[in-house]
């Protein structure tokens, strides 16, 4: 938590979103691609209202094209009120945001699931 964001960035003195959701699924020994755009293409589409703890969200936080994917989180939990991601924020670093607070929620694009995981 709360390391710096850097754009490029791979290590705890500073990372941006998708070197960390690279880093934590390769400590699971899956290897995910290390831009964004790239991630977006690997699991499972998942909507909404099917999303799990582990899936990755995507959005696009750009001004110009608001369909590029250049931004990822990874859930850590889902409640009947709000799904909760941790990621690398451009203005924050590492933190734990909501999809549901209105800037995420307007550049949400779409949920993929890498894992599947019976219970």
């Amino acid at each position: 938590m709360y390391t710096p964001y850097l754009y490029g960035g791979i290590t705890k003195f500073g990372i941006d979103c998708s070197a960390f959701i690279k880093k934590i699924f390769s400590f699971y020994k899956i290897d995910l691609p290390r831009i964004s755009h790239y991630q977006a293409k690997k699991g499972f589409f998942v909507t909404t209202n099917k999303i799990k703890i582990g899936d990755l969200l995507f959005f696009s936080t750009g001004i110009t094209n608001k369909k590029i994917i250049n931004h990822v989180g990874m859930v850590i939990n889902v409640s009947y009120k709000n799904i909760f991601f941790i990621h690398a924020s451009a203005s924050n670093g590492v933190v734990i945001s909501q999809l549901y607070e209105k800037y995420w929620n307007n550049k949400y694009l779409m949920a993929r699931r890498i894992l599947y995981l019976e219970k």
